[in-house]
């Protein structure tokens, strides 16, 4: 990096702007980071502004805290197997706290504009901080504001005539104002079930509104947080057949998520039109434990999307049905990246492929560098499918675009950057053809997304793998390879190798083997233990 320190920024005080502003410092660079809320936490931060994007108070993990927590920070004992939003956001400001990072953040701080400056050596940023504009300049730029942070509203017709609420999930804090009303909610997410959750003990009526089917993944199985059956092994496996039977891997997700649906809630009724749903490789599925209960009990009612409204408090749906006196809809129908902030640089094209009529697609090299300036900006707001569970993965892409940005790790040139994208663009085309209502123009493979991560980062974690490296470190210390590989996929496992290339972290060892001796307690005895796991947390 030569004599001077280089500056960098980074947008956003979530789980990964935390890390990545902990990362870059810890590796030399004078680090600024800038968020827009007024403390850290991301979307688990919650706050009343209904611009933003929040989990609620209510809002639950959909993963367990053995899984999800940063590589160098473990969860802390008292927590429950699934935490709650306050504690989410307690986790991460102890995070903060414990590395000192807050000194280094402007809270109240909105990024409005990135741009190179006149000389085409740095990047300067235009943002609004505590309402007075400003302009910073610095040479590396990480942007960590999150997936979830423009909100996708549909467009219904006769929306003009309607008199009751239509809003999004965005804008929803709290159920007092649905008291005694009918109220649609759209979409089958974890969002809708925590929405549907809070409005049901106050609302007369509530109807799940969906298009099409999906799958409902519970986060138990057979009382054991489902996220445990998840290893790294099986992580590598599932990836080897992506990369080289794409088709059986198709096939052998969607086989085993029916499977997981019928011993999660047996048979379902063929009017909740829940069944079939689009292959769990094309589109995201949800994730709730009382949507079908709900369902089941006749808590809420499944209907048809909405196709119109037409009346004050008429909504006509798809299969020609009416409901009347309805006096609000709330749409959770997802978020897109916010991607105008890059509208300087950033370049987007279409595929050639003649049977492609989707959206315009951005051009970012492994969905996270603009291939012009690529060693100085990454956007991570932009990789559908591309992580592991929770927080855990954060670190990783850290190290990986600190080593980018220092020159640890070498980048291809950007004729080659350019041909990955095209092949790229080409593979998104054959995913819209499949299924253009659930269409994700963000979507990475999963496989060649973290792998090229994982190397970037110099974790080590192929001395797991099935080579002569995996079979040394079995030889060398078998416990803990078992445990690596087979025991529980902690992101604690990413700071055990020495690879000179990231930090480790000397309690990595022990705290692996904790995650692995606390999930003894499971399976949970009874029904009544997991309920109590769930209410702790509430």
């Amino acid at each position: 990096m030569g004599t001077d320190q280089q500056t960098a920024a980074v947008i956003g005080a979530g789980a990964c702007g935390l890390s990545m502003l902990k990362t870059l410092r810890e590796d030399g660079f004078k680090v600024t980071c800038y968020e827009r809320r007024t403390q850290v936490g991301g979307l688990w931060a919650y706050t009343p502004d209904k611009t933003m994007t929040t989990a609620l108070p209510s809002t639950r993990a959909l993963i367990s805290k053995y899984t999800c927590g940063m590589s160098d920070y473990p969860m802390p004992d008292h927590y429950p197997s699934h935490l709650s939003q306050p504690q989410f956001q307690e986790y991460m400001e102890g995070y903060a706290k414990h590395f000192d990072l807050l000194k280094d953040v402007v809270f109240g701080a909105s990024v409005e504009d990135a741009r190179r400056n006149e000389s085409d050596t740095k990047w300067r940023l235009a943002m609004t901080v505590n309402g007075e504009e400003r302009v910073e300049e610095f040479d590396k730029v990480a942007f960590c504001h999150g997936y979830q942070t423009k909100a996708k509203m549909p467009k219904l017709e006769g929306s003009n005539i309607f008199e009751g609420v239509v809003m999004h999930a965005q804008q929803f804090r709290s159920a007092d104002e649905f008291e005694g009303k009918n109220v649609i909610v759209l979409g089958m997410s974890s969002t809708v079930s925590d929405i549907i959750n809070n409005l049901l003990p106050v609302a007369s009526n509530v109807y799940m509104s969906h298009r099409r089917g999906g799958y409902i993944i519970s986060t138990w199985r057979k009382g054991t947080p489902g996220d445990l059956l998840v290893t790294w092994r099986r992580r590598q496996i599932g990836a080897f057949i992506q990369q080289h039977l794409p088709r059986l891997q198709r096939w052998s997700a969607d086989a085993g998520l029916n499977y997981l649906m019928r011993e999660s809630w047996g048979k379902l009724d063929p009017e909740w039109r829940i069944m079939p749903a689009p292959s769990i490789t094309l589109s995201l599925p949800g994730a709730s434990n009382s949507l079908v209960p709900l369902l089941k009990e006749g808590k809420i009612t499944s209907v048809h999307g909405i196709k119109r409204f037409i009346g004050a408090k008429s909504v006509e749906l798809n299969d020609g049905t009416v409901l009347a006196d309805i006096d609000a809809v709330i749409c959770g129908t997802g978020y897109s990246a916010e991607l105008s902030i890059f509208d300087s640089f950033l370049e987007r094209s279409k595929p050639k492929e003649q049977a492609y009529d989707g959206p315009d697609l951005v051009r970012l090299w492994m969905n996270i560098f603009p291939p012009k300036h690529a060693d100085s900006m990454a956007l991570l707001c932009y990789s559908a499918y591309g992580k592991n569970n929770g927080f855990s993965f954060n670190d990783v892409q850290a190290m990986a675009i600190s080593n980018i940005f220092r020159g640890v790790h070498s980048l291809p040139e950007r004729k080659e950057m350019e041909r990955q994208i095209d092949a790229h663009h080409a593979w998104l085309a054959s995913r819209w053809q499949l299924e253009p209502l659930g269409f994700n123009a963000s979507a990475v493979r999963t496989w060649q997304f973290q792998s090229f991560l994982h190397e970037a980062a110099g974790t080590g974690m192929e001395n797991l793998g099935w080579g002569w490296k995996g079979w040394k470190f079995f030889f060398q210390d078998p416990k803990m390879s078992w445990l690596m590989n087979n025991g529980v996929e902690t992101a604690h496992a990413f700071r055990y190798f020495e690879t000179g290339r990231r930090r480790t972290w000397a309690g990595a060892r022990e705290a692996i083997i904790k995650a692995n001796e606390a999930v003894k307690v499971y399976p949970l005895a009874d029904k009544n233990s997991l309920l109590y796991e769930d209410k702790k947390a509430a």
